[in-house]
């Protein structure tokens, strides 16, 4: 069965989105998502963020990217060798540095769309356990699987 890469980012706004210094962000925020729909390897995203959800699960004004792709490799191609490089230079300026990890991947069947509480799941497992088969990141996509 062919698998395919599951991606969950959590950030946590500085300032409301009505605040000025948050205009950077969501004045490119369809760009970056359209790029990334157009990017090779792509395969869906949650459109539509369950900001009811993610206030359960991690509290109010939290937001989140839940998407697929084809591979790691393409993933880092969106992320690092395309206009998103410079939209995540600002990151500091919009978002607060979280004292746990906020990004997770994990594999899954290619006709399977993943939900918000099982990226919730995976997080939490790479946060206290560390990088297994079962949730990573982009540091550890390339080391040896381990299994717990």
């Amino acid at each position: 069965m062919r698998q395919v890469l599951a991606q969950f980012d959590l950030v946590k706004p500085k300032y409301p989105k009505s605040d000025k210094r948050m205009s950077g962000f969501y004045n490119n925020v369809d760009y970056i998502n359209s790029l990334a729909e157009n990017s090779r390897g792509f395969i869906w995203r949650e459109v539509e963020e369950d900001l009811e959800g993610i206030g359960k699960l991690w509290g109010a004004d939290y937001l989140y990217t839940l998407s697929t792709w084809d591979d790691v490799g393409a993933l880092k191609d969106f992320i690092y060798h395309s206009a998103h490089v410079e939209i995540m230079k600002s990151g500091r300026d919009w978002f607060h540095k979280l004292n746990h990890v906020r990004l997770v991947l994990w594999w899954v069947p290619f006709n399977h769309t993943p939900s918000l509480q099982e990226a919730h799941e995976r997080l939490m497992y790479l946060y206290e356990k560390g990088p297994s088969n079962y949730a990573f990141d982009l540091k550890s996509c390339d080391l040896p699987v381990v299994l717990y």
